[in-house]
Formats: structure tokens, C-alpha cells, sequence
């Protein structure tokens, strides 16, 4: 019986030491789930700003190929033979001009109003670029040649722009703009 009182005097005791521990415990779940839910947060609102910012790049891509797309609705290939010849024709020169001009600063005129007399080699190369061909001449006043050339006026004709040297100096030079 003195057991049994004991264990009636002790279980009040229990239940509530048991309410406040579980009271603590409560406390530190809640703490861990606002933590996990403000890290939610966050990471929610990365995600809206990113898509946000997806959004405008798609906006823009749509945009762009809108006028691409309007840009060539205009574009058509002739049907018959002789004015798609001469349209291909057109397009071949229009390519091959682009790409004559894009091989180098000596496709620019004012590159070659730079070039005078008495320049080195060395000096050449750097305000024309390179030299498409270089020719060892047997004349006696010449010895090299610097040749560039490349269709610059889309007309299918090729621009000649020509500079010779002799003894590492330029002695005489022609201009592919020169006509």
C-alpha cells in the first residue's frame, strides 16, 4: 500500500514535469519548422524573381525573331531562270564583297591614304594587314610586291590594290580605290 500511495504521490509529479518538457520540445519544433519555412520563403522568392527575369529573355527572343521573321517575308527568289541567275549572281557578289572587306583593315580607304613612300615592310603590314599574295619581282628597282585583292564594290570585278618595295621600303603603290 506504501507503494501505491508513493506512486499516487509521484504521478502528479511525472505528468507535469512531462508537460514541460514537452513544452520545450514543442518550442524547439516550432523553431526548426519557422526556420525551414522562412528558408522556403526565400528560396520561393529567388525562383519568382528568376522567372521574372526568364520571362523578359523570352519576351525578347519572341520580339526578335518577330522581325526576323518580318524582315524576309519580302524576300523571295525569283521563278524564272534568267532573273534567279542574275538574283544568285547578285547574292555571290554581295557575299564575296562582305567578305573581301572583312579580311582586314586594307579594304578601308583610309588605310591605304596612310601608305607613302619610304615606309618599311613591317610598317605596311601593320596599317593594311597581311598581303593576300607577296611576288619577288626581277626588276631592278622593284623586289617585292605586297598584292590585296578582293571584290570590294560588289560589281564581280576584283579590286587590285598593289605596293612594291625595294630594299624594305615602298617605292610606288596603287590604291584598289583608285580608278
Amino acid at each position: 500500500m506504501k507503494s501505491l500511495i508513493t506512486l499516487i504521490s509521484l504521478l502528479p509529479i511525472a505528468l507535469l514535469a512531462e508537460n514541460q518538457v514537452s513544452n520545450a520540445e514543442l518550442s524547439k519544433k516550432l523553431d526548426l519548422i519557422l526556420d525551414k519555412v522562412s528558408g522556403l520563403e526565400k528560396r520561393v522568392s529567388k525562383l519568382e524573381s528568376e522567372n521574372t527575369a526568364v520571362r523578359k529573355e523570352v519576351r525578347a527572343a519572341a520580339q526578335s525573331a518577330k522581325e526576323a521573321k518580318s524582315a524576309t517575308a519580302g524576300f523571295t527568289i525569283p521563278m524564272e531562270t534568267k532573273e534567279k541567275e542574275s538574283f544568285f549572281k547578285r547574292m555571290k557578289n554581295e557575299i564575296t564583297t562582305q567578305a573581301a572587306k572583312d579580311s582586314g583593315p586594307w579594304a578601308k580607304k583610309s588605310s591605304w591614304a596612310l601608305i607613302k613612300r619610304n615606309l618599311t615592310r613591317a610598317e605596311v603590314r601593320r596599317i593594311l594587314g597581311n598581303p593576300h599574295k607577296v611576288k619577288i619581282n626581277n626588276d631592278p628597282r622593284i623586289d617585292q610586291i605586297y598584292h590585296y585583292s578582293g571584290d570590294l564594290d560588289a560589281d564581280g570585278k576584283e579590286n587590285v590594290g598593289l605596293v612594291q618595295f625595294f630594299k624594305d621600303r615602298v617605292v610606288s603603290f596603287q590604291s584598289p580605290f583608285e580608278k
